[in-house]
């Protein structure tokens, strides 16, 4: 069976168990474009971080199948996909293994096989991209948990996957920190990469994805654009997510209105697209 033309990832009736009894994942089938940018949203302990390590194949025993631009993926090639695949784990002391931050960072680059001029080069970017660069000879477990998170960060994007997994990457970043991993996706996002993003921070999902998956219990309980998944109390409600703030915001003053003033195509996503709308009034 080949993969469907125009999908960079696809994964068909997927279903994984730790225990060979009860299914962590249940009957999982989506496809995923080059470039797209996802936000993955669920409960603790619905699924997400083992969907994540099925999609990078670091679990590779589950039963169904996975294509990786239209070839599916088998233990002969499943390295393709863990190269394609970068995966940024929730907890970077899970991840972390380098000595030091510069030789963290440029720990994937070795095992691919790069040249040293170009691993030294992507190295130093990414280290300066990260602002990370004055803590390259400090050893990673003497740094705080949002530097772990960012030297975490630095390491896969050094290694330009197609498709980058972050789970919870905001978790341990401050303001400042969590704008820097704002404009770095921004980057990521002009040089074409599929950005798929675990994250219980509705307000940033609202803002930042075009496209919302959510799990619960296993299973995909919705797949669609950001405004028809947060103005559906039914989904809201069953997958115990909050409505984000600035939709909350709009509803408001609508309602008071008693108009949709939708001078920007769609309810505003950012402050920014608030403001102009509200300037209407």
């Amino acid at each position: 069976m080949a993969g469907t033309p125009g999908y960079i990832l696809e994964i068909h009736n997927l279903y994984y168990s730790y225990d060979n009894r009860n299914n962590v994942l249940s009957n999982i089938n989506l496809g995923i474009k080059k470039g797209e940018k996802i936000a993955l949203l669920g409960a603790n302990g619905a699924g997400k971080s083992t969907l994540f390590l099925n999609m990078n194949g670091v679990y590779n025993k589950g039963n169904g199948e996975i294509f990786l631009s239209g070839t599916k993926v088998t233990r002969k090639n499943i390295n393709r996909l863990r190269q394609s695949v970068g995966y940024v784990f929730q907890e970077p002391d899970s991840q972390i293994v380098g000595t030091t931050v510069l030789n963290e960072v440029s720990f994937g680059l070795v095992n691919l096989g790069l040249p040293e001029s170009e691993i030294q080069k992507r190295t130093i970017n990414i280290l300066k991209e990260m602002n990370l660069y004055n803590y390259k000879d400090k050893p990673p477990h003497y740094l705080s948990g949002g530097e772990k998170k960012r030297v975490a960060i630095a390491g896969v994007i050094a290694m330009q996957p197609d498709i980058i997994l972050f789970d919870e990457p905001m978790a341990s970043l401050d303001p400042g920190n969590s704008l820097m991993f704002e404009n770095i996706l921004a980057k990521l996002e002009d040089k074409g990469k599929t950005i798929i993003i675990s994250t219980h921070n509705t307000d940033f999902a609202y803002k930042w994805a075009d496209r919302i998956i959510v799990i619960d219990n296993g299973s995909i309980l919705a797949d669609d654009k950001p405004i028809e998944i947060f103005t559906s109390e039914e989904i809201l409600k069953k997958a115990n997510l909050t409505k984000p703030m600035l939709l909350q915001v709009y509803e408001i003053i609508k309602k008071k209105y008693g108009k949709d003033l939708n001078t920007c195509g769609n309810a505003p996503k950012s402050i920014n697209e608030f403001a102009k709308w509200f300037n209407h009034l």
